[in-house]
């Protein structure tokens, strides 16, 4: 009992200081811009914390579980609520056409696939292929930066609120079609899920750093900025690089690949062989996101790197779930922005 006032307390300390900090480091025009993108960031990161936070999500599934119409109306809220930013984007009339079409897109279209299997059981055994289409599409808008145009009215958070938004999404979605939700799906620290990312990161480093510092493609460039840029770097990586790509690479594509291949191929004696393959698959896919990130002459070498920690990502998610598999990426991830450049 006490663990569950505790994890809402948190919940609703950091639902309101997380809309409060992108606030502050953002310089949005009007009073009534700050308030509107105020509400549109407590909604959003609400939702993210209550189906992550271990103990409260799973009360939150049980609830939805027991009413579409509450799941149905969670999905539109998320669709929806952050067009508010649309009465504020300059000129609206003349970009109107791309803003809608990239809505529809990137988000309707995607969420629609995606929400697909719950209209009907028959439907349902072939889920794994609506929700790996439907977060390939989420991942290509948001990535690509297709999505930015939806964010316009909002200064300078783009790709942060999109990931944000993605990973809303996402997981609203899947919380009741996944029968493994509450279980993988969650922030739950405990020693193994903070000792095994860390022990795997350092096996990774090993094979990582040489050579990407042998081939150029990495190079030394110490950026220690102050505990304050340290942290919000840190938070930043967790929320909106670590949160959105576990989710799609390892959360949807990983996780549904196995499910559908031990469902459809269960052969005992090769399960870990048939774990190993859907890893890698998953892993190369997440490489080849990498290949708009960097120059012509290192896109094999960061697809290569990419897969490589991909791999270890998705070996992180297979033993321990969502946690660890975020905390590996974003200590590799932040690690690189602290001491390196590439």
């Amino acid at each position: 009992m006490q663990k569950k006032y505790f994890s809402l307390i948190l919940i609703i300390v950091l639902s309101i200081a997380f809309p409060l900090v992108v606030l502050f480091i953002t310089d949005q025009e009007t009073i009534l811009q700050k308030i509107f993108l105020i509400f549109v960031v407590f909604f959003i990161v609400g939702i993210i914390l209550i189906l992550l936070f271990p103990i409260i999500n799973e009360i939150v599934v049980d609830y939805i579980k027991k009413s579409k119409f509450v799941y149905y109306l969670l999905v539109l809220g998320v669709l929806i609520v952050p067009l508010l930013n649309l009465f504020f984007i300059d000129d609206f009339s003349s970009v109107s056409q791309a803003v809608l079409s990239s809505y529809v897109i990137w988000y309707i279209l995607p969420a629609l696939i995606m929400i697909i299997p719950t209209f009907s059981q028959k439907i349902k055994p072939f889920g794994a292929l609506f929700h790996i289409v439907g977060v390939i599409i989420l991942a290509i808008g948001f990535d690509n930066r297709s999505t930015s145009l939806l964010m316009g009215g909002f200064v300078d958070i783009e790709y942060a609120f999109n990931a944000l938004w993605v990973s809303a999404i996402i997981l609203v979605i899947i919380s009741i079609q996944f029968d493994e939700f509450v279980a993988l799906f969650n922030w739950k620290i405990t020693p193994k899920n903070i000792t095994f990312p860390i022990v795997l990161l350092v096996l990774v480093g090993i094979i990582i750093l040489p050579f990407g510092l042998l081939s150029g493609f990495i190079t030394w460039a110490i950026n220690w900025d102050g505990i304050g840029n340290m942290l919000l770097a840190f938070a930043g990586i967790w929320f909106a690089i670590a949160l959105p790509e576990e989710l799609i690479a390892r959360g949807v594509i990983q996780n549904q690949l196995l499910k559908f291949s031990r469902e459809k191929i269960n052969i005992e004696k090769f399960k870990r062989i048939q774990t190993v393959v859907i890893i890698l698959i998953s892993s190369f896919i997440f490489g080849l996101s990498h290949w708009n990130n960097t120059t012509a002459e290192f896109v094999w070498v960061y697809i290569g790197l990419a897969t490589v920690a991909g791999f270890a990502f998705g070996w992180c998610w297979e033993k321990r779930g969502l946690f660890s598999a975020m905390l590996m990426h974003t200590l590799i991830d932040f690690t690189w922005a602290m001491c390196f450049s590439g």
